[in-house]
């Protein structure tokens, strides 16, 4: 299935619910102190057609799911933007504080980044949100793979996904890392994380991927970081949430296919 197909092109774990983002709606489940699971629906901003087939162009897709993350939520595209400006810029406050310890700003300013990445592994790790986003990368794995959408089914699936936007974000130091060593200026790093990015992670080609298999490989190993082995309620919610959102956006479907 192209990316541009999709119904549901992704989700996002919380403490103590999961969500997921179609073309038009979003949906979260959440399970409440009885054990019941309740399912909200919002409706979104529709993706435009442009930007849905542009998700299918090379050097162009990584610039696509930037915006589309804008639809999906506001403050998740302003992170999809601002970090590799952050990260090429090196905030001067985060780089003030850690140069002292580095030697210089370069590393002052990666140290603080990976410091901030444990701390949120650790949170990830001892709470109920590494498990959510786990379920969450299991049920869309599932439904990627076309298989039947269950409990049981799900039991049995990696919770490593291609497109785990936490891993993302661990591409993105590796990138910014080897990018202090070329000489380029810094608008343009800025620029070429987006290609770079969208290719590694969303280009389906056999043979790129393995030119880019060390890249792949910084993103799964990460997801062994941010989540952990889900139980039956996490599957189950994240199940709830996913099947939800796909009646409405295959009634959606339906509804335009009509008219």
């Amino acid at each position: 299935m192209k990316i541009n197909e999709l119904l549901v092109n992704g989700g996002m774990a919380h403490g103590d619910a999961v969500s997921f983002y179609g073309k038009n709606y979003q949906s979260r489940a959440k399970r409440n102190k009885t054990g019941e699971i309740s399912v909200e629906i919002q409706k979104l901003n529709s993706l435009p057609n442009w930007l849905n087939n542009m998700l299918l162009i090379p050097v162009l897709r990584g610039f696509a799911d930037t915006i589309y993350a804008f639809y999906m939520k506001w403050w998740v595209g302003l992170l999809f933007l601002v970090a590799p400006i952050a990260m090429n810029y090196r905030i001067q406050a985060v780089m003030g504080l850690f140069t002292s310890q580095s030697g210089n700003a370069e590393a002052g300013f990666i140290f603080g980044m990976l410091t901030g990445l444990i701390m949120v592994t650790i949170v990830l790790k001892l709470t109920p949100t590494g498990k959510y986003h786990a379920a969450e990368h299991i049920v869309h794995n599932l439904y990627l793979q076309g298989r039947p959408l269950n409990v049981e089914e799900g039991k049995n699936t990696s919770r490593i996904h291609e497109w785990c936007g936490t891993g993302c974000i661990f591409l993105l130091i590796t990138y910014t890392v080897i990018m202090v060593f070329i000489p380029i200026a810094t608008w343009l790093k800025i620029i070429l994380w987006f290609p770079f990015y969208g290719e590694v992670i969303m280009n389906q080609n056999k043979y790129f991927r393995m030119v880019v298999t060390p890249f792949k490989w910084i993103t799964y190993a990460s997801q062994f970081l941010t989540t952990s082995k889900p139980k039956e309620e996490h599957i189950e919610a994240s199940l709830k949430a996913f099947q939800s959102l796909l009646e409405k956006e295959e009634e959606m479907r339906k509804s335009k296919t009509i008219a």
